[in-house]
């Protein structure tokens, strides 16, 4: 399923955004034809269906004042950006939901998954910020960035990536229990990293070396969070929990641009 992914978004040179979205028919399919289990348990891995009560509609509606103001207000945005800001409106109703369907257990392993794998990921940007150039934002400016993205990046990572390699491929690869859960998520993490380089651009008189570069080290990036995330996810059986630490992940990532 990920080469196929992978080779999709080659063959149509699909921008970032334009693969990200691709990911949701492909998600649907998968959980529908292979691994024929509900859809909704892609965000809940436990069994049954949780209440959404009625406030929590009022909490969705907040979290789509950002992708539905950016949608109205940004100057001829592409069609992948018009899309992406519609799935992260969608997005809000997940995860209000999980919001409000998270149990004290799960809140616990949240915040360990924020500090773990959050931290993990945060450190990786930071020395990347420091050896690279940057834009002379001033440290407010990036702070407003980085709480944008993070309104904007929890919703949209229960429609695209995270809800696909947790949610679904995880739950896939780990029914019927796993002997060795590190090692799968390393796997599943590996499979992340190289997912990743369709939306990477290469250098015409390098691509040969860039792209042997990538294939080795985009794998031992991913790894280490992506294996947390997983291994919170299986722990906790709520996308919220990864999903959070993504987010957040993300977030300072754009802060730091």
């Amino acid at each position: 399923m990920v080469a196929l992914w992978m080779s999709i978004g080659w063959a149509l040179g699909l921008t970032a955004n334009g693969y990200l979205l691709l990911g949701i028919p492909l998600l649907v399919l998968f959980q529908c034809f292979v691994a024929r289990r509900p859809l909704f348990e892609v965000w809940f891995a436990q069994p049954g269906r949780p209440r959404m009560p009625a406030l929590a509609w009022l909490v969705a509606a907040a979290f789509m004042i950002q992708p539905v103001y950016d949608l109205v207000t940004w100057k001829t945005p592409g069609l992948d950006v018009q899309l992406w800001l519609i799935v992260a409106t969608l997005g809000a109703v997940p995860l209000s939901w999980s919001l409000f369907a998270c149990t004290r257990a799960q809140w616990r392993l949240l915040g360990l998954c924020v500090l773990t794998a959050g931290s993990a990921g945060i450190l990786v940007l930071v020395i990347s910020f420091f050896v690279r150039s940057h834009s002379p934002l001033a440290a407010s400016a990036r702070i407003l960035e980085g709480l944008r993205s993070f309104v904007l990046y929890l919703p949209v990572c229960f429609m695209i990536e995270e809800v696909f390699f947790r949610g679904c491929l995880d739950s896939y690869l780990t029914r019927g229990g796993v002997r060795a859960p590190w090692l799968s998520a390393f796997y599943l993490s590996a499979l992340g990293g190289w997912w990743h380089l369709p939306t990477v651009a290469l250098q015409p008189e390098h691509r040969v070396a860039q792209l042997a570069v990538l294939v080795l080290a985009l794998p031992l990036v991913h790894c280490g969070v992506g294996a947390l995330l997983s291994i919170f996810w299986r722990r906790s059986g709520l996308l919220l929990v990864p999903v959070c630490a993504h987010a957040f992940i993300d977030a300072v990532r754009n802060a730091l641009l």
